[in-house]
């Protein structure tokens, strides 16, 4: 779909997904939002002016992924061979996971920012300590031992559908990618992954947020074994960095584009607000692990029980960084109790 002269959203389906059902879930979700129990695409975007040609982000190493990525290439007058800068908005497999393909068809330029560039190895190519160290970290937090070992294998079962690359170019923010006409400023907004960018052309008012602004759901911000910090704190200030821009199109790699960014925005707060009062009454005053307040919470598809492990994972590294926020202001303290962790109302 061509967003303005030069810029082309594009779609490639998830795994469990056929090329035609995902393009149909994105015109149903644009007319009736709603939220679903699992993504069923992502929207790379190409930019493309002469002999310049910029894709951002690009979905998962699967044939239907790849065969979508070039018919929606080949619809817009290029291919995947044609490939000259591959910017990454964060190195999770579905946004990350063709890089090397793409990489050793066109040798393109791979950029992604340094934060996510230091993940890349113990997730990708040498995953086995990252697993050891996820058991450990669920253990802490409060995870049944029978539930743990399954949860800390994470999304390691779709390893097979990455084909990962070291970045020829690592940003840091503040920088800016030109493809002909066009010159985007990379921003920095950690959240949902350390090194997580956007992309704002300020000429033509296009901001491609990745999972940073999405128009109906919200991104996962988790803590876990990979994680330092606050992400949430971190996320939460990164929002801020993007709503004074004078943004026209919104393009996120979910779901559907938009265009009123400071409203959705302050939507997004609201709900954290609101997530974090619900989490902080589903601790205990004598202390509860963030599995206890996971299992409490009403999650928007459902029950910790009824998840699968990686979607329970995804939950409790969710609870962690909800915890961990209301640790940095003030709300919360913590407590190690033998091998566990504990969090208590102040």
């Amino acid at each position: 779909m061509q967003i303005l002269e030069g810029i082309y959203q594009l779609l490639t389906p998830f795994p469990q997904f056929t090329f035609e059902d995902a393009k149909a879930l994105r015109h149903q979700l644009e007319e009736h939002p709603r939220v679903t129990k699992g993504l069923p695409y992502v929207l790379p975007y190409m930019v493309k002016d002469g002999d310049d040609v910029l894709l951002v982000d690009c979905g998962w190493n699967t044939d239907g992924a790849f065969s979508a990525l070039e018919e929606g290439m080949k619809e817009h007058g290029s291919h995947p061979g044609a490939i000259t800068q591959l910017v990454i908005t964060h190195v999770h497999p579905d946004h990350y996971g063709m890089a090397g393909r793409l990489k050793r068809m066109s040798d393109c330029d791979v950029v992604i920012h340094e934060k996510d560039t230091a993940v890349i190895n113990d997730r990708y190519f040498a995953p086995k300590s990252l697993t050891d160290e996820m058991g450990r970290f669920m253990n802490l937090n409060g995870v049944p031992p029978i539930e743990t070992p399954q949860m800390a294998q994470g999304s390691m079962p779709m390893i097979d559908k990455v084909a990962a690359v070291p970045p020829d170019t690592q940003v840091k923010g503040g920088e800016t990618i030109k493809v002909g006409k066009f010159d985007f400023e990379i921003i920095w907004t950690p959240g949902h992954s350390p090194g997580h960018i956007c992309l704002y052309e300020p000429n033509y008012k296009v901001l491609l947020t990745g999972d940073h602004i999405l128009p109906t759901i919200t991104p996962n911000v988790s803590i876990h074994a990979q994680t330092h910090g606050s992400p949430l704190g971190d996320y939460m200030r990164s929002l801020e960095k993007l709503i004074d821009l004078d943004v026209k199109y919104v393009l996120p790699a979910h779901e559907f584009d938009t265009k009123d960014l400071k409203k959705r925005i302050r939507e997004i707060e609201e709900h954290h607000v609101v997530r974090l009062d619900e989490m902080y009454n589903c601790v205990d005053r004598g202390g509860s692990t963030a599995w206890d307040v996971a299992g409490r919470v009403k999650w928007a598809t459902g029950m910790l029980a009824d998840f699968e492990p990686f979607m329970q994972r995804a939950a409790v590294g969710e609870t962690i960084a909800h915890l961990e926020y209301m640790f940095e202001t003030g709300r919360l303290a913590k407590v190690r109790r033998g091998e566990q962790l504990f969090w208590l109302p102040v």
